[in-house]
């Protein structure tokens, strides 16, 4: 089979999301995407220079993207995301994908970090034996496991009261900077994070089309500052292929002179019950299985179960 090798272009977005969602439909991994997700991850990508289309027969047949930090420290770490579609796995054509992504990565890499080193990234949910075998043949080795969180928000949801001297209050993009520097800071010992750029922040949430502030709230402390804060997402694709309207907790933290006072369990409960009144059927989100924080607990005493183990592998890389 002759496969031809491209950059990606806005062109392929219907192409890519049709493969991903095939993928999807055989691998199980509950990670569904529109062509409007796509359409932001591609401009989040220097596609010319970070983007692979691999086309058999004129069909694609798989693709990747290299993802960039803005403001790495230590070692940058290059997440490289991709996919192939079942009807041409076991071909070899992954073990051709990744380690020409890891060659884009490094260009890019050379080009806009030269003094820090380079690891590249890849996610692997753990029940994909292949994909697994895949990026443990090519050097890659599992650094930290995730765990991918789901709760039913039913009559049963634990209600957990509000802490003197707090209170909760709505999103709002007055608080926008703000809320970005408290969440850098809450989140400046956890492994592998950095700090988010406005332009970052801006394409996580606020400028986001899958951010949705109403369902979003910060816990202000007496002086008026925010102490904590939950921020959500909604994937509608998830609604149209598996009928369950699910709420995304895209990040949830507190800082750290606020802890073990029960912030984040009120803020989470108090989302919780408001995306219940506004028609979610679920909600999930990821969290670190080595967390050091002590998340976990929170999530379990709010009704949250493991669903998923996504694994991030990594490989420290030569320049």
């Amino acid at each position: 089979m002759e496969l031809v090798w491209r950059p990606l272009t806005t062109a392929d977005i219907p192409a890519v999301a049709a493969l991903y969602n095939a993928a999807e439909a055989a691998d199980d991994t509950g990670e569904l995407l529109s062509e409007e997700d796509f359409a932001q991850s591609f401009g989040d990508t220097d596609l010319p220079g970070g983007s692979l289309a691999v086309l058999a027969d004129g069909r694609l047949a798989a693709y990747g993207l290299v993802a960039l930090r803005d403001n790495p420290v230590g070692t940058h770490r290059v997440r490289l995301d991709g996919m192939v579609h079942p009807e041409h796995r076991r071909a070899g054509i992954g073990l051709q994908l990744l380690p020409r992504l890891a060659a884009l990565a490094r260009d890019l890499h050379v080009a806009r970090h030269p003094a820090l080193p380079l690891a590249v990234c890849t996610m692997v949910e753990s029940r994909s034996e292949g994909h697994v075998a895949l990026v443990e043949k090519l050097g890659f080795r599992a650094d930290r496991h995730f765990y991918e969180l789901e709760v039913a928000l039913g009559e049963s949801l634990a209600q957990v009261p509000i802490p003197s001297g707090y209170e909760i209050v709505p999103f709002s993009a007055a608080r926008d900077e703000e809320v970005r520097l408290v969440c850098n800071a809450a989140f400046a010992q956890h492994w592998g994070s950095v700090e988010r750029s406005p332009e970052e922040w801006a394409a996580s949430f606020t400028d986001s089309v899958r951010f949705v502030p109403e369902s979003s709230f910060l816990a202000l402390s007496k002086d008026n500052a925010v102490a904590g804060f939950v921020l959500a997402r909604h994937y509608p694709v998830v609604e149209e292929m598996t009928g369950v309207r699910e709420l995304w907790i895209g990040d949830i933290g507190t800082l750290e002179e606020h802890r073990g006072r029960g912030v984040a369990s009120a803020l989470l409960s108090w989302t919780l019950a408001q995306a219940r009144a506004k028609g979610y059927h679920r909600a999930g989100l990821s969290v670190d299985s080595a967390n050091s924080t002590r998340a976990l607990g929170v999530y379990e005493r709010a009704g949250f179960e493991v669903a998923r183990t996504w694994i991030d592998y990594g490989r420290p890389e030569e320049l």
